[in-house]
């Protein structure tokens, strides 16, 4: 699943099956045989587009924490108001140091900000693992009723080791943004990723270790669970291989409406797993979009017409931004390359706003977008705000045209964080 780092074998489409296959909910290999691509997308009509007002803006709301050379922004979601932003931090252990022998000791900060970017609390670790043998995977954070929920994995050694242990660890933020202390979760299962449902409840997916074979390679059965905003299970995780293999690759959950959906990509095909608002994989099935043979899914906004994916590549030395729409069928309704330029390769995001979905990446310090409509057009991109060096993903949260965004910013050991609120230009 999410945790799967191999890339499976894939033979070159002959010139007959160049088109991708939609298909509809599962059989022995988990779908239906072809029901045909719909007829086309229907005509989409955004509406009027709301206003936005107020300047650009960019302001620093996190620096460095003395000792850690690297970081990520794991999360950002709207809270009171403001924004609640998740920050991890990572550095190599020193051999034979206090720290242990595993390479990386982690620090997962909890930042508090009202519209503006100004600060509402002092950030707060949810937390630590300097001075132990503790590993934690990029975290998750969503909102869960009236706070929010992070989730991450915690573990001790490697697969293979006598000690190896691996867990999934909850932290509920109250109503304040206090972080109240984190509980295992989950024994024996590897890094979660997370959507928040309607209901308050946090769906989670995450992989179990089955065993671990010679050499250390794992065998793991992923599964789904969800999760109270109080951080306590509110149903034992359910084994979800027949939906989402343990072979998938780049497995995103997103909310989708009251419910959520999954994404991944097996070989060269891409499948949408959509879930009900109880947490519960929807009777329809999955859909599968066979051949369409991208690289990589960066991210992806399941919407009601649709689903919209995007990805960067490499090409003729060359970075290119791309994005591919598919239908409630699974059919290809476009796949269209957004931008290319030279530079450096650029995690690409996407977020629901106004005229569909919003993706987001950076060239150089600059903040870059284009929307992307549920029928598969493309708007002409825009430049967002110039973030002094700006490193990494940037995680927005979109509503009407106003983006709020928080994106890494400084070089290798002087990591920082800055918040970044901009306008989608009218069309």
């Amino acid at each position: 699943m999410a945790c799967d780092q191999t890339s499976p074998n894939v033979n070159a489409p002959d010139a007959a099956a160049d088109l991708p296959v939609v298909v509809d909910a599962p059989t022995d290999d988990g779908v239906l045989p072809d029901v045909g691509a719909d007829a086309g997308p229907p005509p989409f009509d955004a509406g009027p587009p709301p206003t936005c007002e107020g300047e650009a803006l960019v302001r620093p709301i996190a620096t460095a924490t003395a000792g850690y050379s690297d970081g990520e922004i794991a999360g950002l979601v709207p809270y009171r108001g403001g924004f609640l932003a998740l920050w991890r931090e990572g550095a190599l252990r020193g051999a034979g140091g206090v720290d242990g022998a595993v390479p990386g000791r982690d620090q997962i900060t909890l930042l508090a900000v009202d519209p503006n970017g100004a600060p509402q609390r002092e950030p707060a670790v949810v937390r630590s693992t300097a001075g132990t043998r503790i590993d934690l995977s990029t975290p998750t954070l969503t909102r869960a009723g009236e706070g929010a929920l992070v989730l991450y994995r915690e573990s001790v050694g490697f697969p293979g080791d006598a000690d190896f242990t691996t867990r999934v660890m909850s932290a509920p933020i109250d109503a304040s943004g206090a972080a109240l202390g984190a509980m295992p979760l989950l024994p024996n299962y590897s890094d979660p990723i997370a959507a928040g449902l309607s209901s308050g409840v946090t769906l989670g997916l995450s992989a179990r270790v089955v065993e671990v074979l010679d050499g250390g390679a794992v065998v793991a059965s992923p599964g789904a669970f969800r999760v109270r905003p109080s951080g306590e299970l509110a149903s034992a995780a359910i084994d979800v291989t027949a939906f989402i293999p343990a072979s998938a690759e780049n497995v995103v959950l997103r909310p989708s409406g009251d419910a959520a959906a999954a994404i991944y990509k097996r070989g060269s095909d891409v499948y949408v797993v959509r879930f009900d608002p109880g947490g519960l994989i929807d009777s329809a099935g999955p859909r599968v979009t066979r051949n369409l043979l991208l690289p990589n899914i960066d991210d992806a906004a399941p919407l009601a017409e649709g689903v919209i994916l995007v990805w960067s590549e490499e090409l003729n030395g060359q970075s290119v931004v791309s994005a591919a729409v598919l239908g409630l069928d699974g059919s290809l309704r476009a796949r269209q390359v957004i931008e290319r330029f030279v530079g450096d390769l650029p995690a690409v995001s996407i977020v629901p706003s106004h005229g569909g979905a919003t993706a987001l990446w950076l060239r150089g310090g600059l903040v870059r977008g284009a929307t992307v409509q549920p029928d598969g057009v493309v708007r002409t991109p825009f430049d967002g705000p110039r973030i002094a060096e700006a490193a990494g993903r940037v995680v927005a949260v979109g509503s009407g045209r106003r983006l709020s965004a928080a994106v890494q910013t400084g070089p290798r050991g002087r990591r920082g964080v800055a918040f970044t609120r901009f306008c989608i230009p009218l069309p």
